[in-house]
This record gives C-alpha cells, structure tokens and sequence, in this order.
C-alpha cells in the first residue's frame, strides 16, 4: 500500500500546495501525511480528488489493518 507522501510525491506537489487545495496550514497536512492527526472525512475525499486515488482503502486503511473472513 502506498503512503499518502508516495501519491503526492508522484504527482509532483509540494505540501504546501495540497496544505492550500485543502484550506488547512502546512503543519496540518504534515500531520495528516505523517499520522500525527486524523484526516476529517471531507478532507479525506477532497485529498482522494486531488491525487486522483479511486479507491478510498488504496490509502486510509491503517497498515495493519486486513481484511479476513469472519470466522464464526
């Protein structure tokens, strides 16, 4: 799974310019990229819009999160 630094990076932008397309400071979306603070859910899809990313799980879930059957 990529980070969201890997997507943004891919595309050529800065922090700064998605910190501006998301109406959030810098420190914000360093904190969003990196963890330190979750990412409100219209952020989120506005993030996905910019980075052209389809599929919301290509990069919210956590890393250690997976998927399995329920065993019942």
């Amino acid at each position: 799974m990529k980070s969201l630094q890997n997507y943004r990076t891919e595309k050529g932008y800065t922090q700064a310019y998605m910190a501006k397309k998301l109406g959030v400071s810098i420190a914000a979306y360093n904190l969003y990229e990196n963890g330190g603070r979750k990412i409100p859910r219209k952020a989120a899809f506005k993030i996905m819009e910019i980075l052209e990313i389809e599929n919301i799980e290509e990069i919210f879930l956590p890393s250690s999160f997976t998927l399995s059957e329920n065993t019942k």
